[in-house]
C-alpha cells in the first residue's frame, strides 16, 4: 500500500472532508447525542486496545461517564453493540462506495484492494471482538450478515465490467467467490495464523481476484520477497 495512504474515515465519496451528522437543534436532544457518540466510542476505543469483551464500568470510564448514564441512553450492551457496530458498518460502506466503477481494470483493482486491506487492518480489533459475541449476539449477527453484503454488493459494482459477460446466477456465484477471497476472515487467516505481511496478505488477494475472473498477473506490481514472510 502507498507510504501516502489517506485515512479513508476522513473523507466522502468525493475525496472532500467527511460532514458529520448535524446535531440536533434542541439542546437536550444534541446532548444526549453528544453522550451517545462518546459512548460508542469508549467502546470502540477499548476494543481497538485490546479489550475485547469491555464492561459497563470501563466503557463508562473511558467515555467519563457513569454506567447509570450508559444504561440512560441505551437499553442494555446489546443496543450498544449494535450502535457502535453500526459505527464501523457506515465507515465500510462509505469507504468503498468511494470507489469508482469506472475506468481500467488496473486502476479499479488496485484502488479497491488498497482500500479493503487498510480497512481490514484497521477493523481487525473490532471484528475480533465481534466474533467473540457474534453466537451470543443477534444483532451483531445481523451487523455482520449487514457487512458481508456490503462486501459482495461493492464488488459487484466496482467490477461491473468484469461481470457483465456472466447469466445473473453466474454472475452471483463469481461474486460469491471474490468475497471470500477478499473477506476480512481470509485477511485475519493470512494476517494471524499464517504470519504474512499485509502486502503479502494484499498480494495474495490480488492473485486470487485476477484468477477467478480471468486477468493475467500484475507484473508492475512487486511480488512479495522471502523478506516479506
Amino acid at each position: 500500500m502507498s507510504a501516502d495512504r489517506e485515512e479513508p474515515a476522513k473523507r466522502n465519496r468525493r475525496g472532500g472532508a467527511v460532514v458529520e451528522e448535524p446535531p440536533p437543534r434542541d439542546g437536550r436532544a444534541a446532548r444526549a447525542q453528544r453522550t451517545r457518540r462518546a459512548v460508542a466510542d469508549a467502546l470502540l476505543a477499548l476494543i481497538e486496545e485490546g479489550d475485547l469483551r469491555p464492561t459497563s464500568k470501563s466503557i463508562a470510564e473511558r467515555a467519563g461517564v457513569s454506567e447509570r448514564t450508559i444504561f440512560q441512553h441505551f437499553e442494555d450492551l446489546e443496543t450498544l453493540f449494535r450502535v457502535a457496530a453500526g459505527r464501523v458498518g457506515d465507515h465500510l460502506k462509505r469507504d468503498l462506495e468511494y470507489i469508482s466503477e469506472e475506468g481500467p481494470f488496473e486502476e479499479r483493482l488496485n484502488r479497491y484492494l488498497d482500500e479493503l486491506s487498510f480497512l481490514h487492518e484497521s477493523m481487525t480489533p473490532v471484528r475480533r471482538a465481534s466474533r467473540l459475541h457474534e453466537p451470543f449476539s443477534p444483532v451483531l449477527e445481523q451487523a455482520l450478515d449487514w457487512w458481508r453484503d456490503t462486501l459482495r454488493r461493492g464488488i459487484d459494482r466496482v467490477f461491473g465490467q468484469e461481470l457483465e459477460h456472466w447469466s445473473s446466477d453466474e454472475r452471483r456465484d463469481v461474486v460469491e467467490a471474490l468475497a471470500l477471497i477478499v473477506s476480512w476472515s481470509s485477511w485475519e487467516n493470512m494476517r494471524k495464523h499464517s504470519a504474512f505481511s499485509t502486502d503479502r496478505a494484499r498480494h495474495v488477494m490480488d492473485l486470487g481476484f485476477r484468477s477467478v475472473l480471468g486477468k493475467p498477473p500484475a507484473s508492475a506490481r512487486r511480488a512479495p520477497t522471502q523478506a516479506d514472510r
